[in-house]
């Protein structure tokens, strides 16, 4: 399948940073769909041959109901845009790119297990159509199952070898599932192609210090281009990491230049969210858990920075919700285990063994016991002809 399809979508493959508004949503749909459009008047190869089949889309009555979808979500009225785009695929079960653009729709509201359904129903009518997988691993990831997510994405990278340096979100995943080995050897190869970004070293110092250690991660930070990645404080968190300033450092970059309400969100978000993950670096979960759930809240209460992403990407938002989720678990687990090793819980298991043993040996006993109360039976000893002769005659 041609790629083009998605053009649109994929136009934003890195919108998971907060980019902009609801008006920019409005505008990177309109731009889906008028990629998808195009995409009609192209021509894919297939094994170095030109293939003439035309690229799915939908009918002309389905794209109607599309483009009303649109107008209903700019006037920010959610019920007509759901009910349009089942109008719209209902004009036509069978064609697999009406369920794609209906769950790209859906993500914009979060409605990840609905688009998950959909963008499996398109890759049953093709399975070798690459960027579903990605779109439905996004989907995936943002129910919180990442181990669904991981699979989807390298099937994804299976039909698409060329895209495995770009895909940062593969990356996040593996941190998240605790594969930290795998998370750091992915993050070095998406280094290659996006030395710009200040989080794929902070991501990539996680990943160290939980295998190494804290020391060990700082001596391996990655080198990144720090004037190119605009972002306060970004600049300042990589220097935290690396030991060279202070938390209070970065707070106070996030107060420079007197912010608006929209860029202190963004500063507070990004802050937050990476002193948590700098504390699940340390090992401090509980504390790790209070600053993603701070970040998580700005999210939350601000525009942009959950869900609705129209390509099918990450937000920051969707991260920290299911990293929130993660880090529960890790707690949980860990108290868990904790428990198990306390003194009360290891004495209560002696006991439990030294029961069992008793038990045991008094079961033993009492069988030899109740063997030794049975009756001897003496055999009668055998009588020849001439013996058994005379008993019978008496």
């Amino acid at each position: 399948m041609n790629s083009l399809v998605l053009a649109g979508w994929g136009y934003l493959p890195r919108f998971a940073a907060v980019r902009g508004g609801y008006s920019k949503i409005i505008c990177a749909v309109g731009l889906c769909f008028a990629a998808g459009l195009a995409a009609q008047q192209f021509q894919t190869r297939q094994n170095g041959q030109r293939d003439q089949k035309p690229v799915a889309f939908p009918k002309v009555e389905q794209e109607e109901f599309f483009l009303q979808a649109i107008d209903a979500l700019q006037a920010r009225n959610t019920n007509a845009v759901l009910e349009l785009v089942d109008r719209a695929v209902g004009v036509d079960v069978t064609n697999r790119f009406a369920y794609i653009k209906r769950a790209q729709l859906l993500d914009i509201f979060s409605l990840d297990e609905r688009a998950v359904k959909d963008y499996t129903i398109a890759i049953s009518y093709d399975p070798t159509f690459a960027d579903v997988y990605q779109l439905r691993g996004c989907s995936h990831f943002k129910a919180g199952r990442l181990d669904d997510a991981v699979a989807d994405w390298n099937t994804f990278l299976k039909l698409k070898p060329d895209k495995e340096s770009l895909h940062w979100q593969i990356c996040v995943a593996y941190a998240l599932q605790g594969q930290y080995n795998e998370g750091r050897n992915q993050f070095e190869w998406h280094w290659t192609a996006n030395t710009k970004d200040v989080e794929v070293a902070l991501w990539h110092f996680m990943c160290t210090a939980r295998l190494d250690g804290l020391e060990k991660a700082r001596g391996a930070m990655m080198e990144v281009e720090l004037s190119e990645d605009k972002r306060v404080p970004m600049e300042t968190l990589y220097n935290f990491y690396a030991g060279k300033l202070t938390e209070a450092d970065v707070w106070l970059a996030v107060e420079q230049g007197a912010p608006d309400a929209e860029e202190r969100a963004k500063r507070e978000f990004f802050t937050n969210y990476y002193i948590g993950v700098h504390r699940q670096a340390e090992g401090k979960l509980a504390e790790a858990r209070e600053f993603v759930e701070k970040a998580l809240g700005i999210a939350y209460r601000n525009e942009g920075f959950i869900g609705n992403s129209p390509g099918g990407q990450l937000r920051a938002g969707d991260m920290a919700r299911v990293h929130l989720g993660v880090l529960d678990q890790l707690i949980k687990d860990t108290e868990a285990l904790a428990a198990a090793q306390s003194p009360e819980a290891l004495a209560a298991r002696r006991r439990m063994m030294l029961l069992g043993f008793g038990g045991l040996a008094g079961l033993i006993g009492f069988g030899v016991f109740l063997q030794r109360r049975r009756p001897k039976i003496v055999a009668e000893p055998e009588l020849d002809d001439a013996e058994l002769a005379e008993k019978s005659s008496t």
